[in-house]
Order: C-alpha cells, then sequence, then structure tokens
C-alpha cells in the first residue's frame, strides 16, 4: 500500500514540475522571442517589435490552460487561443490601410469572387506577403491572371491591346504597367516597350528598391 501511495506522490511531482517548467519557459519567451523567429523580417519591416504584430491571447496563462484542458475534456464548446492570437489582415492594416487602394482585401470576400478565392486567396494580404521571407511579396509576377483573364478595354491606350497580351499570356506585364495597390505616384506608360521588365519587378519583390517611384500617395503608418 505505501509503495502505491509513494509512487503516485512520484507522479504528481514529475507532474507538477514538468508543467512549472512549461509555465516557465512561456513567461520568459518574451525574453528570446526574438530567437524563435521563422525567418528574417520582410523588407520595410525591419524595425517591427515580434509584438507589434502578435498580439498576446486574452487571459493569464493559467485561464488559457484552464480552458483549454476545459475544451478537450468536452466540460466547454470553443476552444481558446494559447499563447499570442494569430496574425490577422487587420494587423496589417494598421499601418497599410489605404482609401484609394484598387484591391483592398475586404473586396475580395464579396460572393462574385468565390471562385477567384478558389484558386488565390485574395482576401488575405498573408497570400501575397507571407512573413518571415526577408523579401517584400512572396507571390509570383503572374497572379493577375486569375481575375483579369476575360478582360475587355473599348478604348485600349496600349500599343499592344490587354486583349492581346491576355491571349498571348503575358501575365508579368501586368505589374510592368500597374503598381497593384497604386499606392506609387506613378505615370503608367502607354508603350509596351517602356514598361517594367519582369526581371525589374521580380527584384523589387525580393526587396530592392522600388521600380515604379519612391513617391508614395499614402506612407504606411507607425504603431507607436
Amino acid at each position: 500500500m505505501w509503495g502505491k501511495h509513494r509512487k503516485r506522490q512520484w507522479i504528481g511531482f514529475y507532474c507538477g514540475a514538468y508543467l512549472a517548467a512549461v509555465l516557465t519557459i512561456i513567461g520568459l519567451s518574451g525574453l528570446f522571442m526574438h530567437f524563435n523567429e521563422k525567418g528574417p523580417m520582410n523588407a520595410g519591416h525591419e524595425n517591427i517589435l515580434c509584438d507589434d504584430c502578435h498580439q498576446k491571447a486574452p487571459g493569464t496563462i493559467r485561464q488559457q490552460l484552464q480552458a483549454r484542458v476545459g475544451y478537450l475534456l468536452k466540460a466547454r464548446k470553443t476552444d481558446v487561443v494559447f499563447g499570442h492570437l494569430p496574425v490577422s489582415n487587420q494587423d496589417c492594416l494598421v499601418c497599410h490601410e489605404r482609401p484609394n487602394d484598387p484591391h483592398p482585401v475586404y473586396r475580395f470576400i464579396e460572393p462574385r469572387f468565390a471562385e477567384t478565392r478558389k484558386k488565390i486567396q485574395a482576401q488575405y494580404c498573408a497570400t501575397c506577403h507571407q512573413e518571415h521571407r526577408g523579401e517584400r511579396i512572396t507571390n509570383d509576377t503572374q497572379f493577375c491572371r486569375h481575375c483579369h483573364e476575360r478582360l475587355v478595354l473599348k478604348n485600349d491606350p496600349l500599343d499592344i491591346s490587354h486583349a492581346q497580351l491576355i491571349e498571348d499570356e503575358k501575365w508579368p506585364t501586368c505589374l510592368g504597367c500597374h503598381d497593384y495597390h497604386g499606392n506609387h505616384v506613378y505615370q503608367i506608360p502607354r508603350e509596351t516597350t517602356k514598361m517594367i521588365p519582369e526581371l525589374e519587378v521580380i527584384r523589387y519583390f525580393k526587396g530592392f528598391p522600388t521600380p515604379y517611384s519612391k513617391d508614395k500617395k499614402h506612407e504606411p503608418k507607425k504603431r507607436r
């Protein structure tokens, strides 16, 4: 009988020690958060702190643990977020919301874009701007095809029509003329020979200086 009692004591001791260690590590995580980064910050985000985007979930660690255990034991119907909330569009828009954006992410939630969302999830900032990649844009140069493959212009200003470019699947040429978010002060060319080469657009994606214009209509807002 004494042996079983002693065994339960040791089990309780080890469980308590393990839980204390986990809570200590979580509590100190803010001190070495930078060591846990998935990768380098994207271009322009070098001075952003971790907690600028990774907001703490509601409740204390103890409350989150209790709620998580309650959910696993079917004592509550909903699960809880543990540690930090997932980064959302709203976290991006705190700094990057622009009233003149021709492609705001919320527009792609509309029912008419249901089929497009199956091809490319344009309703999320992170679809093209995945963080911790050390780049600026993490998509390719052909994503315009998902929405504009049936584009028709009555008075086409280009020397080679948009319809012809689409028929020839010259999708990288879209970004050779158009700044996707329309935020650069930039004169759109009317001749295809004057458009920005795809290689320069790719370099911009990777984090090199913009080929459109250094002047912006709206500078990113600062969190602090």
